[in-house]
């Protein structure tokens, strides 16, 4: 209901928006008042922003997952290991007689982007997106006895299982044995491989792949787990199998360098391939040696990110130390299992009270944070910020009326709503713009509009805070629980657990009275 009823904005309303976001002048911060035809005024609002460390981010149900370790020069060192499922390619499985398992080989595609090809594409060089650091990481890969359920048992088995980035200590705690994949000094190959896949005609065809990891596994573990068990009851469907090979554990360890790497464990190449040769009739029921290959699959799976690393003991104290009745000098923000703040535009509520009395028309409204360059660096800076609300834990109405929408180029969407970082022509600095301009204006001009809290996170894709139809449209919101959280911050938009980024905010009693936080209200006053 709440999600609609914030898109009821006037025809009017929509127009003036529109106009003003293509008005520079109206985006200028200074003086108190700016001189133009439309006699437009500017008054600033006092806020509250205060920080908030996130105990533990749910972390399944992602599209994407983490696996390495990142050292933020703010934030300190934070590594990001997998638990996940596999799936049968297919239930009970054949493979023939007198098997001979000859390799098993893990595949994991990066994401990346071709970047050049000869003329008839027999050669293609790529480029791997969403890798971070220039160093490596240690790596095992464990069998764990840990089941992950679909439903929660305490919820009755009514609602999805949550599965949280703090859990690595139970999975530790459920390894059985010793590795069967071990690397030291792993990196990210930017390289295609070739692969070889039998047709339907059973011949074998020779085909080039993007880059991904991928490695050799054990023969002797898999014909242990997998070729022994063929025609038994653990291998009969999926709900046998997941029971009987619970999970793997893909576990980093830092080297004292830092890579980080977000994979794509939905995508249908995101498998464990095992390579086989068996006595197989062919159509004249002869029996003859033919090659065969039967896929474990991530897809279709359980899975979620654990996390290890503490913040800098002087950063965790400056955020417990901050106020949420008087608000705070740094507002600190830290995608993953990280941090965000909490924003109250209207603290004192004769403020609100006033400007209603006052019946305003509102051109714009901004909140325009400045970035502490001397304690914030420009690696792993943020390009964009998302506020929403957080009382409700949906998305403010600025949000889904911004025309800019781009769903094929997220970097330039949603602009008006959300400006990228920018450098102030004046050489003071960095900052985010945010418009509210609907939202503050629902807020004045309706008396039974909520002054709800807002929540400010760093997202490394403006689009995906919501679930998306085809067309475009928003067809729901998409959040991640938090963990044990008694406070106002229950949820967190789902973009912000997919990023490692971080930055660190002038907040609303810097001591540096330019950059302080404010709301910024634009209007035209009529009486």
């Amino acid at each position: 209901m709440r999600l609609n009823k914030i898109f009821k904005i006037t025809a009017v309303m929509a127009v003036v928006f529109a106009f003003i976001a293509c008005d520079e002048e109206f985006t200028e911060i200074g003086g108190e008042i700016i001189n133009n035809p439309s006699n437009v005024e500017l008054r600033q609002v006092e806020v509250n922003a205060y920080s908030k460390k996130l105990s533990a981010v749910q972390t399944n149900g992602l599209s994407s997952y983490f696996l390495g370790t990142v050292n933020h020069p703010t934030y300190g060192e934070s590594t990001a290991s997998i638990v996940t499922q596999l799936s049968l390619s297919n239930d009970d499985p054949d493979f023939g007689e007198n098997i001979q398992l000859d390799s098993v080989v893990m595949t994991i595609p990066y994401f990346s982007t071709e970047v050049e090809s000869n003329e008839d594409e027999s050669e293609i060089e790529y480029e791997l997106d969403s890798v971070y650091g220039s160093g490596s990481f240690n790596l095992k890969i464990y069998e764990t006895g840990y089941f992950l359920n679909n439903l929660d048992p305490d919820a009755e088995f009514g609602q999805r299982q949550k599965y949280y980035s703090d859990q690595q200590g139970i999975i530790e705690q459920n390894i059985l044995g010793e590795p069967i994949y071990s690397q030291d000094n792993f990196e990210p190959s930017a390289e295609s491989y070739v692969s070889y896949e039998l047709d339907s005609d059973g011949e074998t065809d020779t085909i080039t792949n993007r880059p991904a990891f991928r490695v050799n596994l054990p023969v002797d573990y898999f014909k242990e787990k997998i070729v022994n068990k063929l025609g038994s009851v653990e291998l009969l469907d999926n709900s046998n199998f997941q029971e009987y090979f619970r999970s793997l554990f893909l576990k980093a360890e830092s080297n004292g360098t830092d890579r980080q790497i977000l994979f794509n464990l939905s995508s249908s190449d995101a498998k464990i391939m095992l390579y086989y040769t068996s006595d197989q009739e062919d159509q004249d029921g002869e029996v003859e040696r033919a090659r065969g290959i039967y896929a474990l699959n991530f897809s279709g799976a359980n899975r979620f990110n654990t996390y290890t690393g503490e913040f800098p003991s002087d950063i965790l104290a400056n955020i417990n130390g901050q106020s949420s009745e008087t608000g705070s000098e740094n507002l600190y923000l830290r995608g993953q299992e990280g941090s965000m703040a909490v924003i109250d535009l209207f603290p004192d509520e004769d403020v609100l009270t006033n400007l209603r009395e006052e019946e305003l028309l509102i051109n714009e409204a901004d909140l325009t944070f400045y970035v502490r360059e001397d304690l914030a660096s420009e690696s792993l800076q943020p390009r964009r910020l998302y506020i929403y609300d957080l009382t409700n834990n949906t998305i403010i109405s600025d949000y889904g009326l911004d025309v800019t929408l781009n769903t094929l180029n997220p970097e330039n969407s949603l602009t008006t709503f959300s400006e990228p970082i920018k450098i102030a022509e004046d050489g003071s600095g960095s900052y985010y713009r945010l418009r509210i301009t609907n939202h503050v204006s629902n807020l004045i001009n309706d008396e039974d509009a909520e002054n709800v809290k807002l929540g400010l996170v760093i997202v490394p894709n403006i689009n995906s805070v919501v679930v998306r139809d085809n067309q475009g449209g928003i067809a729901g919101i998409d959040n991640a629980a938090v963990k044990n959280e008694s406070g106002i911050v229950k949820q967190v938009p789902t973009a912000s657990v997919l990023t490692p980024y971080g930055t660190v905010l002038h907040g609303n009693t810097s001591a540096d009275d330019d950059k302080r936080l404010k709301l910024n209200i634009y209007y035209t006053n009529f009486n």
